[in-house]
């Protein structure tokens, strides 16, 4: 668990480990350096834990991915169960999610549904999965930490998570995929309070339900903000960090995992050119820039990229 000024909600999602059928053999919590009294609340639960609880402040700010890079180096176990501090797992969640591992050997990331509430754990009577089904999206938009489960194995492969890069959850679940070792398994299992501090501000996050129609405004408001070339340049440093790791995790690799890991290399490398020539893009005039968006199209530079919706948003520059 990565912490910071959570000590509004944190009680609830402790009480929540106690009351697990099958509980965790540990529980590791990185602070970052949290104003209000979760390392007091904290402390308290420790005494009454019947299982192993370490509570490590950071000595400087590392921010919402840092700080759990740093919880998930300093785990032990061969399951590993990523907790935000504001939500409440149902009490057969580690049992039910255990038993899903033991079925699936080969399976390095399992994630499960989680029902929606308000801030007040009031249900909305939407989960994660249906409104990311509801909002037209593929099962590769659930990427969420909160959800997951991921084996050492993994952890092995793709840790650390480099301090440059946007979301622990997006590189762990990027790997899983790249090895096609990832299980959904749609049963929610847990609680996601949503309220005005939570991090993500994803769509199918809302409390209300998510239309396909919604998501087409949302998508084209997004292509036509004026912050293209910072946005180019920030997509292209994350693809760029990610190969960096794939690279090292390659080196790091088992044979059965090494092809994977090449093909998924290959894949972002080509993810890279585009992003690259669509930043070279952004900086072009008018003319210059049409004629690169005409060649890049026909090169099928924009098939992955939102298609001509991309392109469109290119012209505009």
């Amino acid at each position: 668990m990565a912490t910071y000024n959570g000590a509004e909600y944190i009680e609830e999602q402790l009480q929540s480990f106690l009351d697990q059928t099958m509980q965790p053999d540990e529980l590791i919590i990185t602070d970052d350096c949290s104003t209000d009294q979760t390392e007091f609340i904290v402390s308290d639960f420790a005494k009454k834990a019947p299982f192993s609880v370490e509570f490590h402040r950071n000595k400087k700010n590392l921010g919402y991915c840092g700080n759990f890079n740093a919880a998930l180096a300093k785990t032990t176990g061969d399951l590993v169960f990523l907790s935000d501090q504001d939500d409440v797992w149902f009490p057969n969640k580690i049992a039910y999610i255990f038993e899903i591992a033991k079925r699936n050997p080969h399976a390095l990331a399992l994630m499960n549904d989680a029902k929606l509430t308000d801030g007040k754990l009031n249900e909305v009577g939407l989960t994660k999965i249906g409104q990311i089904r509801s909002a037209g999206f593929s099962m590769n938009r659930f990427v969420m930490g909160s959800c997951c489960a991921v084996r050492r194995d993994l952890l092995e492969l793709c840790m650390p998570i480099p301090s440059g890069f946007k979301g622990h959850d997006n590189w762990l679940i990027q790997f899983a995929d790249g090895l096609n070792a990832k299980v959904i398994d749609t049963t929610p299992l847990q609680y996601y309070r949503r309220h005005e501090t939570n991090e993500s501000q994803f769509i199918a996050n809302r409390t209300t339900k998510v239309t396909r129609n919604q998501v087409r405004i949302e998508t084209w408001k997004r292509l036509f903000r004026q912050d293209t070339i910072v946005a180019r340049s920030q997509q292209l440093e994350q693809l760029e960090i990610f190969i960096a790791g794939l690279s090292r995790a390659i080196e790091l690799a088992p044979d059965e995992h090494k092809t994977s890991l090449t093909k998924l290399k290959s894949n972002y490398s080509n993810n890279v050119k585009v992003s690259a020539a669509r930043l070279a893009i952004a900086k072009k005039s008018f003319f210059a820039r049409l004629v690169a968006i005409i060649k890049l199209l026909v090169d099928g530079g924009y098939k992955n990229a939102n298609g001509i919706k991309s392109a469109c948003r290119d012209i505009v520059g």
